[in-house]
């Protein structure tokens, strides 16, 4: 197949179509970009440059014998924007400041949006910031923004490395957003006013129990799931709720799980000496997680487990949005990965028929009810959110809820659901820094090879929220 969108062998497409990956300096971020997002071929098209970092990244470009600019003085045109205002948000001290940094680049993206050759890319490079104890999510705010002039493609998450003798997690130092944006027939090139939040509705100190301990990003690669949990198309690993068991709880503590599947909040809870509760919709899974919970409490083998001490476990079968403060003591800390939509009745995707071909069930149920089957992206937000305010009344001051959820592709269009459903729990809860689990175990796909960029997803956000 012939790469008629930018200079990169096959070979060396694929490893650019991860998303997420170690940031090493900005000599090799402007390389990687430019050599993906420009022709092969020559052309007059030049890249234009916004930031304060022009010559190194004109000299970088040179070595692509690519032209760059910074102005719009001539008629040039553009194949390729890359906007970096890192420095910009870091030196910010007021949310005021970040509104003018905001304005300017809006306007400098709507000058350039009829320069811009059609169906190439605009890049940003932003990272979110903590001012004054209040953690702002400005790429989330920046990205809604521009997406109304631009087509929204694309994210990928810049990690940086991680100093382990640092207490704290301090996402401004651990990673930044690379944020892409196309022109394309999607694009209206005229700027409209969005009206989500930057999650600040709420002024007062988060407590120093909520501040979060998880590094920025971390690597976890879950053990190959059992037969019993394979059943389930869309589990997650009992690794991962441990680690924020570790930092958001303590021992004999009442965990909750709104959406169990097959038990994994449960069973990562009990073995960590916290009492397990949930609810499951579909009595298939539900029947199993209860098993597992069972199995690991009073086991027909005692001899090969080894709990902490005997945990309170209980796991109802019944609809998440139907929780009353009758069905569960006081809960101290929720985390739960949601039905990420209805992408688990889309067909075609490799995973899907590879189930299919066990027999295995690719989808969590046929019943209406489920959350995973409506089909309308705003109504099942609405859905979803509704859920969460519901058990955000049952908890007490200071407890946390912790959501892993990822943002979703659905037919070319990319919907921000991580960001979305943040924006609309800011209406009650206090947002805290995410933290970004990195999946280095799946194979990548070349997809949109020799056409365009489309990353392959392989970071889920993990959304921290404290009730104040």
């Amino acid at each position: 197949m012939k790469n008629r969108f930018n200079r990169l062998t096959s070979k060396e497409w694929l490893p650019f179509q991860k998303s997420w990956f170690r940031y090493d300096a900005d000599e090799r971020l402007y390389l990687d970009n430019l050599r993906f997002f420009t022709k092969a071929e020559p052309t007059h098209e030049k890249v234009l440059y916004y930031g304060d970092q022009f010559e190194a990244f004109k000299s970088i470009a040179e070595t692509q014998e690519i032209s760059t600019t910074v102005s719009f003085d001539s008629e040039d045109e553009f194949q390729f924007i890359v906007i970096d205002i890192r420095s910009e948000i870091a030196a910010c001290q007021t949310l005021e400041s970040y509104y003018e940094i905001r304005t300017k680049i809006i306007d400098f993206a709507i000058q350039a949006f009829n320069r811009l050759t059609h169906r190439r890319f605009l890049t940003v490079y932003i990272q979110n910031q903590t001012i004054a104890n209040q953690y702002y999510p400005f790429a989330w705010d920046l990205a809604w923004h521009l997406a109304s002039i631009y087509s929204l493609k694309d994210e990928k998450i810049a990690c940086k490395p991680i100093d382990q003798g640092s207490a704290m997690h301090h996402p401004e130092q651990h990673l930044f957003y690379v944020l892409h944006f196309r022109k394309d027939e999607n694009s209206s090139g005229v700027y409209q006013l969005q009206t989500n939040t930057l999650c600040y509705t709420h002024d007062s100190k988060v407590p120093e129990r909520s501040q979060v301990n998880i590094p920025g990003w971390f690597i976890l690669k879950p053990a190959p799931r059992k037969k019993n949990e394979i059943l389930h198309p869309a589990k997650y690993p009992e690794e991962l709720v441990s680690m924020f068991l570790d930092n958001f709880t303590l021992e004999n503590q009442n965990i909750l799980d709104p959406m169990s599947g097959t038990g994994s909040t449960q069973v990562a809870a009990l073995k960590k000496g916290r009492n397990a509760f949930g609810t499951e919709l579909s009595p298939f899974f539900a029947k199993i997680a209860q098993q597992r919970c069972q199995d690991l409490v009073a086991p027909n083998q005692p001899d090969l487990f080894s709990l902490p001490s005997k945990q309170q476990h209980k796991i109802i079968n019944k609809d998440a949005r139907l929780i009353n403060k009758d069905d569960f003591p006081s809960i101290d800390y929720v985390i739960t990965s949601p039905p990420y939509w209805d992408m688990l009745n889309m067909k075609g995707a490799e995973n899907q028929a590879k189930r299919v071909e066990k027999g295995l069930q690719t989808n969590y149920s046929d019943d209406q009810e489920d959350m995973g089957n409506i089909a309308d992206y705003d109504a099942f937000l609405e859905d979803l959110t509704d859920v969460y305010f519901n058990i955000y009344d049952l908890m007490p001051t200071n407890a946390v809820m912790t959501i892993v959820v990822k943002n979703i592709k659905k037919k070319g269009k990319n919907y921000p659901f991580a960001w979305d459903l943040a924006d609309r729990l800011c209406k009650k809860m206090v947002l805290l820094p995410e933290v970004f689990w990195c999946q280095d175990d799946i194979n990548l796909a070349p997809y949109g090879y020799g056409n365009t960029f489309v990353s392959n997803t392989f970071h889920q956000y993990c959304l921290n929220f404290v009730k104040l």
